[in-house]
């Protein structure tokens, strides 16, 4: 167990516990789309490994057009946090002073009462611009978190794939990976709730499975 929890910690390092969590989510709704889709007859198989080439197809594809997008998105982002701290195309300091004000948005500081945030934004801008080995290192971090997002998606068929294959009844096999599933989004939702109250977390855990569950039968029926 001790060393399943390192394995996990060593992805949630590089991605952070939501962006972590949320990959997690998105695979293993997924994955209960075909599932459901299949234990309602609106896709035919011949056999539950049937089941896993679509799942683990699905949950390849979209890890990898998540890695993509993740890490342009970040590497787009950094660029133009550069040119923002560098006051590129700026007429004046008050110009350069809202570039920078805007660029903050969205971010913690906005918690912050308005003088504070003036304050943030001076020590910003007479900041130091990081070197080309520090932006070297940003990017391969950027990388990592981008190929723990895929991993996450593509390791979220193995509890679901194992059921699938190794429950011989294949209507069993179904309800067993559908009800792994279910568990999983109930501990996804459950460790993404940032109160430390137990009682919360658990009706976190219940809101996001119930919830992955009723547009799980949406999709499958819409997909149908």
């Amino acid at each position: 167990m001790a060393e399943i929890s390192k394995f996990a910690k060593a992805f949630v390092r590089f991605t952070g516990p939501e962006l972590a969590t949320q990959e997690a989510m998105y695979g293993f709704i997924m994955a209960l789309i075909f599932i459901t889709s299949a234990q309602v007859g609106l896709i035919s198989y011949s056999s539950p490994m049937d089941i896993v080439a679509l799942i683990v197809g699905m949950n390849f594809v979209w890890g990898v057009v998540d890695m993509y997008v993740f890490y342009k998105m970040d590497v787009t982002a950094h660029r133009r946090y550069v040119e923002v701290l560098s006051g590129e195309g700026c007429c004046n300091h008050t110009e350069h002073y809202l570039m920078v004000y805007d660029a903050l948005g969205s971010t913690i500081v906005d918690a912050l009462a308005e003088e504070d945030k003036e304050k943030v934004v001076d020590l910003v801008m007479n900041g130091r611009i990081e070197s080309r080995e520090e932006m070297r290192e940003g990017r391969r971090a950027m990388l990592l978190s981008a190929v723990s997002c895929f991993l996450i998606t593509l390791l979220t068929t193995v509890p679901l794939v194992l059921c699938l294959a190794l429950v011989e009844e294949p209507y069993a096999a179904l309800w067993s990976a559908s009800t792994a599933a279910s568990v999983c989004l109930f501990f996804a939702g459950y460790l993404m709730e940032p109160s430390k109250r137990r009682s919360r977390k658990i009706l976190t855990g219940a809101s996001i499975m119930t919830l992955a569950l009723a547009l799980t039968l949406f999709a499958a029926y819409l997909g149908g």
